[in-house]
Parts: structure tokens; sequence; C-alpha cells
């Protein structure tokens, strides 16, 4: 059975944070491969994406991904006792992926994912653990300090009066 008021609340969640963020998105459901594929292609090297997106490849740009992908998250977790729209495993899934990539990017942006992530491969770290906790916490407070406007967001969501464009 589907909870239609359930996902609009994560979806609106998702689309408000991404916004409020400035990230370069429309998803309203965020995942980790998504979230590291904008993080790859905002540090590509041809024109376009020098001139239009901002690099998401440093230390404030995945924090802001990270905050993202944990968005939905903390919606579904501040109102229902059990998570059914939103996976938090996502977060570690996108540190996951940055650590599996860091290898094919500039040695700068290798450098980057490294400092911030450090160098153990293993996701069920003390520090990917802390990294998961701060940004669940950053996007919590962000939804909480907009609870109206997100509402107002799920609402449209919810009645169908919404769509990219509206």
């Amino acid at each position: 059975s589907v909870d239609t008021e359930r996902e609009c609340q994560c979806e609106a969640a998702a689309f408000f944070v991404a916004y409020a963020l400035g990230l370069p998105c429309f998803a309203f459901r965020p995942n980790a491969l998504e979230g590291a594929v904008l993080i790859f292609e905002s540090a590509g090297t041809d024109e376009y994406s020098k001139a239009v997106l901002d690099p998401l490849l440093s230390d404030a740009g995945i924090l802001k991904v990270l905050i993202w992908i944990m968005a939905p998250v903390a919606m579904e977790s501040s109102r229902h006792a059990q998570l059914i729209a939103s996976d938090p495993r996502e977060g570690t899934g996108l540190l996951k992926r940055l650590r599996e990539k860091a290898g094919t990017v500039s040695a700068e942006a290798a450098n980057a994912i490294e400092d911030m992530l450090g160098g153990e491969v293993d996701v069920s770290g003390d520090e990917t653990d802390s990294l998961l906790r701060w940004a669940y916490a950053e996007a919590d407070a962000l939804l909480r300090d907009n609870r109206n406007v997100v509402d107002e967001l799920t609402e449209r969501l919810a009645g169908g009066a919404a769509t990219v464009g509206d």
C-alpha cells in the first residue's frame, strides 16, 4: 500500500533542501548514485560544467549533497516511528561511491575526497558515522526551521497541483 502523504513529505523535504543549499537538481527522491553523479559531473572539465555548475567535489559540496540525501530520512523520522519512504543507507552509499571513484578523478579532487572521508574503505567507521549523523542533524534543523514552507510543498505535491515548472 502506498502512503502518498508520507512520500510527498519526503519529496518536499528533498526538494526544499536541494533548493536551500543551492544544489543544481530537482530530484525529489535523492539516492547515492544520483548524488555521486552530481558531485563528479560538477567537477567536469568542459566549458559548460565550469560555467554553470558550482563544483561540489569539495568538503562543502560533498556535505551539501549528503545533507540533501539525508533530508527525506530526517523528515520521515520526525513524523513517523518507522521509516518506509526513505532509506538512511543512501548516505552510506554515497560515501562508499565517492571512495570507490576517488581514483578516477584528478589528484586534487581525489585529495579532497580523501581529506574529507579519510582513507578507509570500510564505510562502517566512526568518521562515516559522524558525517552521517551531522548531515542528518543539519537536514533536520533546516526542515524544522522551515516547517511551514515544507508543509506547503507537501500539500501541493499531495494534491497533484505541483509539477516541475509550477
